[in-house]
């Protein structure tokens, strides 16, 4: 299990409140953990960064990691 810091933006930060770590073997597992403690996110669609890297699928964290949450975007 790693320990990673968890980040968030807009209406995310909202429900998650100030960053903080949490123990998490990939991000599937991150999100099930996240979903159990904030139920509120379960209806919310979200994108998720690791390292600055944004990610569409489960990928690995490791000690050290930071995952930023942010809400689903679009530009014009």
């Amino acid at each position: 299990m790693s320990t990673v810091k968890i980040i968030s933006f807009g209406r995310l930060k909202e429900i998650l409140g100030p960053d903080f770590e949490a123990e998490a073997e990939n991000t599937d597992d991150l999100i099930n953990k996240l979903n159990e403690k904030f139920p509120q996110l379960k209806d919310l669609k979200l994108r998720i960064a690791v390292n600055q890297k944004i990610i569409s699928e489960n990928t690995a964290l490791h000690n050290n990691d930071v995952a930023a949450l942010m809400p689903p975007y679009s530009g014009g």
